[in-house]
């Protein structure tokens, strides 16, 4: 699960707004006290430290709401909770369509459908789980182990050879994996070198020469592998 794309995790928000989904285009930030709803296109979450670092934390698909923890984290009390090391921003990758949302707005909307506060709650936990699998991965995984779990995560159903899609340009990659993009060229040079897959920068598609080593090597496991 580490590095996925989250997509869909919140169908169910779509078309519950009487607003009409508003354009954002590419480059557009989010930092308010509003939750969102991707109706379509794609941006990512990054953390900005003090002295100018950035850090890719995900990319949210279609059907995904966002910047929700406003409504976790609503009062004073907890949103003194909040580490203050780091500002985070959702910025669209792509032209995008989304539905904005008060917390008044939120509130209303789940008194009359609970599971509509019920989906939030688990597609927050699905991304705690994520964040926290990314936060390990980071701290003891290898750079080739980082990339094949990343690619693992992109295979492209019934393809044969088997492949997998490279949708960032190799800086955002490189981000997203914790890792400077010329460290993250030399990972992709080492397992083409091993035979685990081999791949043309100037390609969006990575093809998988071992499977099950490949698979072993992004999830230290071969047992449930489906090809």
């Amino acid at each position: 699960m580490s590095f996925a794309e989250l997509v869909t995790q919140n169908h169910c928000w779509k078309n519950v707004s009487s607003e009409k989904p508003r354009l954002y285009t590419k480059g557009s930030t989010f930092a308010d006290g509003y939750m969102y709803f991707l109706v379509s296109g794609r941006l990512r979450l990054t953390a900005l430290s003090a002295n100018g670092g950035e850090k890719i934390i995900w990319y949210l698909g279609d059907g995904c709401c966002f910047n929700e923890i406003v409504l976790f984290l609503e009062s004073s009390e907890n949103a003194a909770l909040l580490p203050n090391t780091a500002s985070f921003r959702y910025e669209c990758m792509e032209d995008c369509y989304v539905q904005k949302f008060t917390s008044e707005q939120v509130r209303r909307l789940g008194k009359r459908h609970p599971e509509l506060l019920l989906n939030l709650c688990q597609s927050y936990s699905v991304k705690v789980a994520l964040l926290a699998q990314q936060v390990v991965s980071l701290s003891v995984e290898s750079h080739l182990t980082r990339v094949c779990k990343f690619l693992a995560s992109r295979i492209i159903p019934g393809s044969n050879p088997m492949r997998a899609r490279r949708d960032l340009p190799l800086f955002e990659m490189a981000g997203l994996l914790g890792m400077h993009r010329i460290t993250l060229y030399k990972a992709l040079r080492t397992a083409q070198s091993r035979g685990l897959l081999t791949f043309d920068k100037n390609s969006d598609e990575v093809v998988i020469l071992q499977p099950e080593t490949f698979f072993y090597e992004a999830h230290g496991t071969m047992s449930g592998v489906k090809y």
